[in-house]
């Protein structure tokens, strides 16, 4: 007899889970991006000093509106440098008491909208930051963009014109100091530089100031036009061009290594270092004039 050939069922191919956000995101749509008990999109400090600089940290928080959940992200993500500029609130809060200047602090995350881009920037509102997609800004609407603009970005903006032309109706043509920090290394490579100091139209105060600060700090690494630079393309757009370039204000960006301002002790040490170097030049009553370099 022959035996009989029993056929096997293919066996059922695994199913594969598709990969869901750490954290859920929530996509219901929103009335307000920001709660009425949530702290305000932009602060003020020292508002009324008469130092005659103006002081913007741009990425001062991490903070994520209560609305927008985490954005998807861990605890853990959200106190990496995608998410904020380490250190930068302490820096600024020092340099706006010891010049006696205002400071323009930032209340919430550049991974929610980035205030140093153009609002219509592909970067204002991120899907992916150095390689860490981020799930709540996947394919946000029309809508959903408008909102964190209105809220969050135009406030901001508004905010540092006032501050401004406040001075300018004065007669007074303000220094505008960024602050910013920079991870030790990006894309495997170690950034060596402990501070930077970048431009772009503007650089007479600029090489100035990093001339000083190396005469006064034999062995500092100063970055010149480093991590970053702001003659790339993708910063012809920012904080500094909007409002101080737009204008022929002077300016000077600044950047901090985070793992060197960190702590607020070391954020006032660095403070100081940097702070040393710009009070002579800030001391030259021929700074405060207007540039060539305003748009037309």
């Amino acid at each position: 007899m022959k035996k009989k050939t029993i056929l096997k069922k293919p066996a059922a191919k695994k199913k594969t889970k598709a990969k869901q956000p750490l954290v859920p995101v929530s996509r219901k749509p929103l009335l307000h991006v920001l709660a009425k008990d949530e702290p305000p999109t932009v602060r003020v400090e020292n508002a009324r000093g008469a130092g005659k600089c103006v002081i913007v940290c741009d990425h001062a928080s991490n903070r994520i509106p209560k609305a927008l959940g985490t954005l998807g992200l861990s605890a853990a993500t959200l106190k990496k440098h995608i998410a904020w500029d380490p250190g930068t609130e302490e820096i600024g809060l020092h340099l706006s008491k010891a010049l006696d200047a205002p400071a323009i602090i930032s209340g919430y995350s550049r991974l929610v909208t980035d205030l140093n881009r153009g609002h219509d920037s592909d970067e204002c509102m991120r899907e992916v930051s150095d390689k860490v997609k981020i799930p709540g800004n996947v394919a946000l609407t029309p809508t959903e963009k408008t909102q964190r603009l209105d809220e969050i970005f135009w406030p901001y903006h508004r905010q540092v014109d006032l501050t401004l032309r406040r001075y300018l109706e004065r007669g007074i043509a303000p220094v505008l100091l960024s602050i910013h920090s920079f991870t030790p290394k990006m894309d495997g490579q170690r950034r060596p530089w402990q501070l930077g100091i970048l431009w772009n139209k503007e650089e007479e105060l600029a090489l100035a100031l990093i001339s000083r600060l190396r005469r006064d700090n034999p062995g500092l690494k100063v970055g010149e036009n480093e991590p970053y630079s702001l003659k790339s393309e993708n910063f012809t757009k920012n904080t500094v061009s909007t409002h101080a370039e737009s204008r022929g204000l002077p300016y000077v960006i600044v950047e901090f290594r985070q793992d060197l301002v960190n702590t607020p002790k070391k954020a006032k040490n660095w403070a100081g270092i940097f702070l040393r170097s710009l009070k002579p030049l800030l001391a030259d009553p021929g700074l405060y004039k207007l540039r060539k370099t305003a748009k037309r």
